[in-house]
């Protein structure tokens, strides 16, 4: 019962801090779904690994809605949707390699194809013309793609090596084997978006 309040505070807190630190135009109503959404897929993410699709995927509807909204406003231009729907695309395609390597499940892949389509839309929306948009969005973007990968890397790192102390203390003691770890990506995923949609 204690967590609607925490997950509407949390919304309500990265929505003002979007609109207002970053002044945000019709192009947010992607980056607002994620912040309606953000406890909650965090909460799924380490209780049950994994991100359910019916948080995830209305985020393209919602992203394409505030892209093409801008786009049509006047607010940023085509290059909004546009650079949008090819950043989504692309990270999808990076994300769906990676994840045929193992560690990242479909969920992961499609939360962060939701998170870069996001971000380019605000990022491309706030740019000025002659600032190169399409540079500022690929910047944005490729610190989404990167940051995640390092942090998800470091924080694997920690805990495979917590957990290799810990099993072989078990195997000592009664022949144990421990888990592999078992690491939850989408609170990495959003932790980096946030840090990134509030301080680009």
């Amino acid at each position: 019962m204690g967590e609607t309040p925490i997950r509407i505070a949390l919304a309500a807190g990265l929505g003002v801090a979007l609109l207002g630190a970053r002044d945000a135009g019709p192009a947010a109503v992607g980056t607002l779904y994620v912040a309606a959404v953000t406890a909650a897929l965090v909460q799924y993410d380490l209780r049950e690994r994994r991100l359910p699709d019916a948080l995830v995927l209305p985020g393209f509807a919602f992203v394409g809605v505030g892209a093409a909204w801008s786009s049509s406003s006047g607010g940023g231009g085509p290059i909004v949707f546009l650079t949008a729907m090819l950043s989504g695309l692309a990270v999808l395609g990076v994300f769906l390699v990676l994840a045929s390597g193992g560690g990242l499940g479909m969920g992961d892949v499609k939360l962060a194809a939701v998170l870069a389509a996001a971000l380019a839309a605000l990022v491309a929306e706030r740019a000025p013309p002659e600032g190169e948009p399409v540079a500022a969005v690929a910047g944005a973007v490729g610190a989404l793609v990167v940051g995640s990968l390092v942090l998800g890397a470091l924080a694997a790192g920690i805990v495979v090596r917590s957990r290799g102390t810990g099993a072989a203390r078990a195997e000592r003691t009664v022949g144990a084997d421990a888990p592999a770890a078992d690491l939850p990506f989408g609170p990495v995923l959003l932790a980096v978006f946030w840090a990134v949609a509030l301080g680009w």
